[in-house]
């Protein structure tokens, strides 16, 4: 049997070739040629190696693991992002979590290779020595070598949670991550932090044998910048851009006595905007949703939550009609 070589990738290949020109050693020179121009047109894809996204790149933080390509890559300046840190320790519930802020860059890679040639072990073992020697702070890790979808750190169950709290759009790559088919499965999560001068950077990596012949890795980057926080304010296209890309948008400049639904006068110019907004959109129905921050009991924030929820509806109903 010859070997097809490209790059650091091997495939078996049942033909006499010498790419790329075509040798064969057959009396039927026509019948074996159209036979294996089919075969090769079937193998192209595995043949050459896929390429980046455009516009994608590595973050500077943590490289790729050898023979990987990105398909998927989004960098937004402010966003909230959900960083779990705890298992699963209810229904469908993660304890030990909390509300970061700043800049989001996520990334995914797929490393298309069969499982018996690379193990996710092995891609969860490279990724956390990196990781480590880069001086970032392992907050939790875990990983499984088999399909589990339960609720350990790095387990398939713990991944839906933790990634479904920071969403993707639909039909993008890293939706993945939620539909593996591999038998022999396998997933991992490695959760960290390096404080840098221009502030604390998290890390969040996620990885799974999504398939026999396909690695999936994800990784998000969260870098917080305290001067930012709080004064990322919306107008009406900003907010009518992200209901269009994501189906939600996350409004800052909406600020509330403490610890009360009150709102403060400095909010008025934020309100106008998603009035403005409203306005251009009389059809559209809306769920607010306030928030808090993770202090105080489960059952106190959700009430204050509400609260602050209604008082934004009754404002901009009695202010703006």
């Amino acid at each position: 049997m010859a070997l097809a070589v490209l790059t650091q990738h091997v495939y078996p290949v049942p033909f006499p070739i010498l790419f790329p020109f075509f040798v064969f050693h057959s009396p039927s020179m026509t019948q074996h040629f159209l036979i294996f121009l089919c075969f090769f047109g079937l193998t192209l894809p595995r043949l050459f190696a896929q390429s980046d996204i455009e516009g994608s790149q590595d973050h500077p933080l943590l490289s790729r693991y050898p023979g990987a390509y990105i398909s998927y890559y989004e960098t937004v300046k402010h966003r909230e992002y959900t960083f779990a840190t705890g298992p699963v320790t209810g229904y469908r519930h993660i304890e030990d979590q909390e509300t970061l802020a700043g800049q989001l860059t996520r990334v995914t890679y797929f490393v298309d290779r069969d499982a018996e040639d690379l193990s996710i072990t092995e891609v969860y073992r490279d990724y956390l020595r990196a990781v480590t020697e880069a001086g970032i702070t392992v907050l939790a890790e875990g990983h499984t070598p088999q399909a589990r979808p339960r609720g350990g750190i790095g387990e398939g169950g713990w991944i839906g949670l933790a990634l479904g709290a920071n969403p993707f759009p639909q039909g993008a790559a890293p939706n993945l991550l939620f539909a593996g088919t591999s038998s022999s499965g396998g997933s991992f999560a490695i959760m960290g932090r390096v404080d840098r001068p221009e502030g604390p950077t998290y890390l969040a990596l996620y990885g799974e044998r999504h398939s026999q012949d396909r690695v999936v890795c994800h990784l998000d980057v969260i870098e917080v910048k305290a001067a930012e926080l709080g004064q990322v304010t919306a107008d009406a296209d900003y907010i009518a851009q992200e209901i269009e890309d994501r189906g939600s948008v996350v409004i800052y400049g909406i600020t509330f006595d403490f610890d009360q639904s009150t709102i403060k006068p400095e909010s008025a110019p934020t309100l106008a905007e998603i009035a403005k907004y409203l306005d251009a959109q009389p059809d559209i129905s809306l769920y607010v949703v306030g928030h808090t921050d993770m202090k105080g009991s489960l059952s106190y924030n959700l009430q204050l939550s509400k609260a602050r929820a209604q008082a934004v509806v009754d404002a901009l109903v009695e202010q703006h009609g």
